[in-house]
């Protein structure tokens, strides 16, 4: 995986993104944002990542973007390269346009992926969403990366 803390958000595989959204009753894709639209009162359960043979769980109250309005929500995971299937209907008209650019701010949706294409497939870029649960380590004069458990009082 990629740690990247000028990402907001947590970017994995189509696929598993995609099965995470599967159970999201009422969730819809936003082609304007490249996220799901979900209800708001949707309870998210924890994701858990394994990252050199240790657990990292994100509570899922934490994977939930609620916008300035309090009248739309988004799952903060997203697929890596913002094209998903069409079996999921958008909502462009519905949003209105403040909404949509709060998001891509949020975000920083450029519209082109920073993963090399071959590592498409099969990698997460951890974000913000991670990162701040955890003391990172960026150690690049032996290129090291290190994670540490923040203490409970620091994870809100």
């Amino acid at each position: 995986g990629i740690m990247d803390t000028g990402t907001s958000l947590i970017y994995g595989p189509q696929t598993q993104v995609m099965s995470m959204v599967n159970s999201f009753v009422g969730s819809q894709f936003v082609t304007e944002l490249g996220l799901f639209n979900i209800p708001c009162e949707t309870d998210i359960p924890n994701v858990e990542f394994q990252i050199g043979g240790q657990p990292y769980t994100i509570p899922g109250d934490q994977l939930k973007i609620r916008d300035d309005t309090q009248m739309y929500c988004f799952f903060s995971v997203a697929v890596m390269k913002f094209a998903v299937s069409s079996k999921f209907d958008t909502m462009g008209e519905i949003l209105e346009e403040k909404v949509v650019n709060e998001i891509k701010n949020l975000t920083g949706k450029s519209g082109s992926s920073p993963i090399p294409i071959e590592l498409q497939h099969n990698t997460w870029l951890m974000g913000d969403v991670f990162l701040r649960r955890q003391y990172s380590i960026f150690d690049y004069e032996n290129e090291q990366f290190g994670l540490a458990e923040l203490k409970e009082d620091f994870k809100e």
